[in-house]
């Protein structure tokens, strides 16, 4: 009987298969990873390579380069004020009592202008009265004092003079009658003591009142000294409460006299002014303190009421400013027709103050934008664009700005400020 077959397994037709390796898997996919990023790079460059969109102006403010005479000149407020005049500071601290003109009025000098009260300096007046008073009274004393001494002293001097009479004369009797043999001559040397005592008493007394009289009349005389010093200051508050009534300095106009009854002032405090009218009137206007160095005195001016001149710069600087004076200039009254109108103490007037001659050039107005790099306009008048341009600047006076190079007449110029400094901007 035949053997049974085997079941067939397959394994004589198995071989092996070995895979890719880890490098060459790695390479592949790198080289699909490449195959992908190809488009993108090339996306990416032709992006980035693209023109940026210009970006568009809301409500831009253009003007137009000009050739015309650039005026070096500074665009002023003036106000008139007259030649001569004078500030009315109160000169003692006090209350309004009563005020006797008022604002506008024409006064003459020595005019009643308003009083004032001080119940302190009437309390001081009286207090000072008092000490003047007591020390006149305590001179008197001294002098009466004095007078009693005097008389006190020369009683003493005769006394003392007639007791060295009378030793003298005993001295000489006793000398006499010693000669004589009559007197011993124990009792010559007394008289003779006597008379020396007498004779030194007298002259003591005399040195003695002599110093006490020098002694009393120097401190009387300091005592009236001091009266005196008193009574200039006594003289001096009497002065200063007829001060309280404040008359007009000179004759003139009142101005900006704004006093009430009843409100208290103090030393010093500004309370109007006094103007001459018929003096004349000047102008004073305020200059930025960076044009200081350029303020000549006679530098011309021009105004509605005709030529003025520079007369004079006040180099004091308050709040970044300078003040200068304008005057009218010689023969500008002559020469205006028709004359112009009396000024008035602060009436306004716009001045153009020039600093240097007219110059040609090239003008470009003034604004926020003007700035060493512009926005010039290039394209149709329908949506045209502004290209930055670098520029170069002169000097910029009355509103305008002069241009130097860069730019030339008919440009126009964005000179409001720009949104951005994008090179490209695009006009509505």
């Amino acid at each position: 009987m035949p053997e049974p077959l085997a079941p067939a397994s397959g394994v004589a037709m198995d071989r092996a298969v070995h895979g890719p390796s880890a490098v060459a898997r790695w390479l592949r996919r790198a080289g699909v990873g490449a195959l992908l990023l190809v488009p993108v790079i090339g996306w990416v460059g032709w992006f980035g390579q693209r023109p940026a969109q210009a970006q568009w102006l809301q409500a831009p403010q253009l003007a137009e380069v000009r050739a015309s005479e650039f005026r070096d000149e500074l665009s002023l407020r003036a106000r008139a004020e007259p030649l001569r005049s004078v500030q009315l500071d109160a000169p003692e601290a006090g209350r309004v009592e009563a005020v006797l003109a008022r604002d506008g009025d024409q006064v003459q000098a020595g005019t009643p202008l308003y009083r004032l009260q001080s119940p302190e300096q009437e309390q001081l007046l009286l207090q000072r009265g008092a000490e003047v008073a007591q020390q006149m009274a305590n001179v008197s004393v001294q002098r009466s004092a004095q007078a009693a001494s005097l008389a006190a002293n020369r009683r003493e001097l005769a006394q003392l003079q007639a007791g060295q009479q009378q030793a003298e004369a005993e001295w000489a009797r006793q000398s006499a009658l010693a000669a004589e043999g009559f007197v011993s001559t124990a009792a010559l040397e007394q008289a003779e003591r006597a008379h020396r005592l007498a004779s030194q008493l007298l002259q003591q007394a005399r040195a003695d009142q002599q110093a006490e009289a020098q002694t009393r009349e120097q401190s009387i005389a300091e005592m009236a000294r001091a009266v005196q010093s008193l009574q200039r200051g006594l003289q001096w508050l009497a002065q200063s409460r007829e001060r309280l009534l404040q008359r007009a300095p000179m004759a003139g106009q009142i101005s900006g006299l704004a006093l009430q009854v009843g409100a208290s002032v103090r030393p010093g405090d500004r309370l109007g002014r006094i103007d001459d009218l018929a003096s004349g009137m000047q102008w004073v206007a305020e200059v930025d303190e960076y044009y200081l160095p350029r303020l000549q005195a006679g530098l011309r001016a021009r105004s509605d009421r005709g030529p003025l001149t520079l007369a004079q710069t006040l180099p004091q600087v308050q709040g970044g400013k300078v003040r200068v004076l304008l005057r009218e200039a010689e023969g500008a009254a002559a020469v205006s027709s028709p004359p112009a109108p009396a000024a008035r103490p602060g009436q306004a007037l716009a001045v153009q103050l020039q600093l240097s001659a007219p110059t040609p050039a090239l003008l470009l107005a003034e604004g926020p934008g003007v700035q060493p790099w512009l926005y010039v306009k290039s394209g149709a008048s329908q949506g045209a664009e502004l290209q930055r341009r670098q520029v170069r600047l002169g000097r910029r006076a009355a509103g305008q700005v002069e241009v130097l190079a860069g730019l030339q007449a008919g440009d126009v110029v964005l000179i409001s400020q720009p949104p951005s400094d994008a090179e490209r901007l695009r006009l509505p």
